[in-house]
């Protein structure tokens, strides 16, 4: 028996199966449709041509220059890097001339006084003459020694690893939070070792109780100091004074990855401080108290913190900073909520603390457990979240891409390199290898 058409208010009889909708059509509606996506065709001619022109006209130089901005960041820093080294090998240089010469001047001073003795005795011998004869002859070899070979400078190439600087394309590749791959390497930890993490991408910087250790790219510990002071709750890196940055509650210390010194700052403002983080120009803390502000601190080269600027409008009186952490420009913080126990991150303009979104966790908290937030991939966050023993991925634009169980409770995280997600934990500090998946948009018509 024949079908009617689908269409409504058509009787007429079904004669075709549109393959696009399904359905049984009669040969009007049949090419009625077929004609209506036959339209559609024109107006995707429109697009495509609007597209067309648009990569035809695309300023390849300028958008380039745009991104070179930060290639020639990274130049700069590294040309201050070399020249820092190479006034470094200059004192090693003077100081080594320095003390020879002075060690030859000694050895001058005394025989000046031995043969002041003698002319004023007038009771020289055989045996007298034969010592000033080779103690003269020492002194010129030594002296010769010093203006000819007496300092070997052996240099090696300097080497750039091409990862250094790694470019990739924001559509390329994505990384999905949901397939973090196995822990492959845990740094452990005894027990009273605190748990924060810095980086400035060539060395890790972990508290290995009662020392802190610096680890390399290759993952090894290569330096470390013991830490004899208060307890650690933050720590960052500046690029401006070019060393580690470390509070405890009532201090703030800079540690010198070359030397492993530790120098404690003056400031003149006492508070508690809790969190703390950096821009180029800027240190940014947190208070420890109910009605958390943050102190904003002006950077010089010469390790002297010469301005602050104080805000109270971040948190309401009965709210607290769990963390703060900076990026290209922006602060992004963990804020607690004691009347009504709720958490939320808020993301700032680093210039001016306005704010650009805020996000509820929707989570209720314990005041002590602490929730740390990093800095991820494409501008996008990482929160490891103590209190249900989790990592939330989220995007630049406030929004949830991942929530991963954690296998332990992490207490913070941080990205080293471009490859690699530490996690600190209450045994150590596990390390990750992040991988990278490809995306394709598929268009069906």
């Amino acid at each position: 028996m024949s079908e009617i058409c689908a269409v409504n208010s058509c009787n007429r009889v079904s004669r075709a199966l549109c393959h696009c909708c399904q359905e049984n059509v009669c040969i009007v509606h049949l090419n009625e449709h077929n004609d209506k996506l036959n339209s559609r065709l024109n107006s995707f001619t429109d697009i495509i041509n609007r597209l067309y022109n648009r990569i035809e006209t695309i300023d390849i130089r300028k958008i380039v220059d745009n991104y070179r901005e930060k290639l020639e960041e990274w130049r700069l820093d590294s040309h201050k890097k070399i020249d820092e080294f190479f006034q470094q090998k200059q004192q090693e240089l003077h100081g080594l001339i320095t003390d020879k010469v002075d060690e030859d001047r000694e050895e001058f001073n005394y025989i000046q006084r031995k043969l002041v003795k003698l002319i004023h005795e007038q009771q020289i011998n055989c045996d007298d003459i034969y010592e000033l004869t080779l103690n003269i002859d020492h002194l010129e070899r030594q002296l010769n020694n010093i203006e000819d070979k007496f300092i070997q400078i052996s240099t090696h190439p300097l080497i750039l690893d091409n990862n250094l600087v790694n470019i990739r394309g924001n559509n390329e590749e994505t990384f999905d939070l949901s397939i973090l791959s196995p822990v492959y390497k845990t740094i452990n930890r005894p027990n009273g070792s605190y748990p924060v993490l810095a980086n400035n991408d060539r060395n890790l910087l972990i508290h290995q109780a009662p020392n802190l250790c610096l680890i390399n790219q290759d993952l090894l510990i290569f330096k470390r100091i013991s830490w004899n002071h208060e307890v650690i709750l933050d720590m960052c890196w500046s690029m401006t004074l070019n060393c580690f940055i470390l509070i405890t509650q009532k201090n703030i210390f800079l540690l010198d990855e070359n030397t492993m010194s530790i120098e404690k700052v003056k400031i003149n403002q006492k508070q508690k401080w809790f969190s703390c983080t950096c821009s180029d120009k800027f240190l940014f803390l947190t208070t420890n108290e109910w009605g958390s502000s943050i102190t904003k601190i002006s950077l010089t080269s010469s390790k002297k913190f010469d301005k602050q600027w104080q805000s109270n409008d971040i948190c309401k009186k009965d709210e607290y900073i769990d963390v703060l952490t900076h990026n290209n420009g922006k602060l992004a913080m963990i804020i607690k909520n004691n009347l009504t126990s709720t958490t939320r991150m808020e993301l700032r303009s680093a210039e001016t603390l306005n704010r650009i979104w805020s996000f509820p966790l929707n989570v209720t908290w314990n005041p002590n457990n602490p929730y740390h937030c990093c800095s991820f991939i494409d501008d996008d966050w990482l929160i490891a979240d103590y209190e249900l023993g989790r990592l939330l991925h989220i995007s630049k634009t406030g929004k949830i891409n991942s929530v991963v169980p954690y296998n332990t409770i992490p207490y913070c995280a941080t990205l080293f390199g471009t490859n690699i997600l530490a996690v600190s934990t209450k045994d150590g500090v596990n390390l990750h290898n992040l991988n990278y998946k490809k995306t394709y948009t598929i268009f069906v018509l």
